[in-house]
């Protein structure tokens, strides 16, 4: 397993910025001492407990961060390129009985599903 690189303390700073709530304000959300909020801003990991209750108080998902899915991104990674390899895509078209051979679209259809 990789170690990561997300410094928990940092990025709940960066969302109360983001969020603008104070330390007196998440200490009072979360039932602590203010000094308790202090502490776990200058940490690298803290307990999932505490992550969950953070979670709530920021209405911000925390653990998504550390989530192993290979859709999910991790704060700790670099920025990657994705690129769409295929995409399927419906469309609803009315069309008179003409334009549709002007389009040629029963051949193609019939081609596809042959």
């Amino acid at each position: 397993m990789e170690k990561t690189n997300i410094y928990i303390g940092e990025l709940i700073k960066e969302v109360m910025v983001e969020k603008q709530v104070t330390k007196a304000e998440l200490s009072r959300r979360l039932q602590v001492k203010p000094q308790s909020v202090d502490y776990m801003l200058t940490r690298k990991s803290i307990d999932t407990d505490t992550l969950y209750n953070v979670s709530k108080a920021l209405d911000y998902d925390f653990a998504m961060l550390y989530s192993i899915s290979k859709e999910q991104i991790n704060c700790d990674k670099n920025e990657e390129a994705y690129k769409l390899s295929t995409a399927k895509i419906l469309i609803e078209l009315e069309l008179k009985p003409e334009e549709i051979i002007k389009l040629n679209l029963k051949k193609k259809i019939a081609e596809l599903l042959g």
